[in-house]
């Protein structure tokens, strides 16, 4: 193996989360919990195992080594001595995260595995300030065992003399309360799903999303097109997702909203499958038509990130399927219309 790939990830989660009021490892962001969002990181990033250690209640996600610290009450030292003892002894360094910072991203982390050399230690530095995550070296595991309190990292960087940094505007915030939560997400305009902000602003031409949102889609097709038992449900996905994204009034939003919909009525209505539709959205794509604006419903049942939770082909064909009837019937004050539409394109 690679060295630079023997690293693993301790992600630290075991805190009381007395000032969120609830079990903050749970809190839902983009569809996941904040704890599984850290450790899809980590997965993206490669590292592996993936260490979480937290409280016996918490379930910990998919994947994950879970490692439970019988005494959060003594701090986040207790905590970083359990998840180093955990690493197995073929890894040679690990990354340590915290399980309240969602934003932190897996290039991010590769820019820590990159700048991997001589030292014992490569931290994140914002404004001169020291801060996870953090890539501990195996001979520095041993320095966190004199650790104690609620210190953890922050004493074992201020005090250590050999630390490599990686410099960023700012740090990853940590969420302490509910409102830090919402603060790091925005609705998508399309279907209203939250997520977090994304650090790009790549989007469709036309298709009403967010950045984050059309990303969760993006995943989504990645999915479809990756397996060929999702095949036959692609074309119903696409259909779903772009009338929750209708975008604003002009031509081509018009024409994308009012084709998508007629294909959901021919598939929900009509038992219709991609084959037949296909080639009946080609036309009414090619007539040049001037479809009218259709004015969007407010809020949907379920978005994207519902068809994101499925987990094999079967429950994915499933809730797309719900997904698609919740959508139809968000446009049920335009049915009418969509159905005198669709029943033309048939003849």
């Amino acid at each position: 193996m690679d060295d630079r790939r023997r690293v693993a990830a301790v992600i630290l989660a075991a805190g009381a989360s007395e000032r969120f009021g609830a079990p903050k490892q749970l809190a839902r962001i983009g569809g996941q919990t904040m704890l599984e969002a850290v450790a899809r990181t980590a997965n993206e990033a490669h590292l592996q195992p993936i260490i979480v250690v937290t409280a016996s209640q918490v379930p910990t996600p998919q994947g994950t080594r879970k490692v439970v610290n019988d005494d959060p009450g003594a701090g986040l030292s207790r905590s970083l001595q359990l998840g180093l003892a955990a690493v197995p002894a073929e890894r040679n360094a690990a990354i340590i995260l915290l399980g309240d910072q969602p934003t932190v991203t897996a290039a991010h982390l590769r820019r820590l595995l990159a700048a991997r050399g001589t030292r014992p230690i490569v931290a994140t530095a914002a404004a001169g300030v020291l801060a996870p995550p953090v890539l501990l070296e195996r001979p520095a595991f041993a320095r966190a065992a004199a650790l104690t309190g609620d210190t953890g990292l922050r004493k074992l960087l201020r005090e250590h003399g050999g630390v490599a940094t990686i410099d960023v505007p700012r740090h990853a915030p940590d969420v302490d309360e509910p409102a830090g939560l919402t603060a790091l997400e925005e609705a998508c305009p399309g279907c209203g799903a939250r997520y977090p902000r994304h650090p790009t602003d790549e989007t469709h031409a036309y298709i009403g999303a967010s950045p984050a949102c059309w990303a969760a889609f993006g995943e989504l097709l990645a999915r479809e097109f990756g397996d060929p038992a999702h095949g036959w449900i692609h074309r119903h996905t696409v259909d779903v997702y772009t009338v929750q994204h209708p975008g604003t009034d002009d031509r081509r939003q018009r024409q994308s909203v009012a084709l998508h919909l007629i294909g959901l009525c021919h598939w929900l209505e009509h038992g219709m499958d991609m084959r037949r539709l296909n080639p009946i959205t080609q036309r009414l794509a090619s007539e040049n038509r001037d479809w009218p604006w259709l004015t969007p419903p407010t809020t949907y049942e379920l978005t994207v990130q519902d068809a994101l939770a499925s987990t094999n082909a079967d429950e994915h064909g499933a809730i797309v399927r719900m997904w698609a009837d919740a959508a139809w019937e968000a446009w049920s004050n335009h049915h009418e219309l969509i159905r005198r539409w669709a029943a033309e394109a048939l003849d």
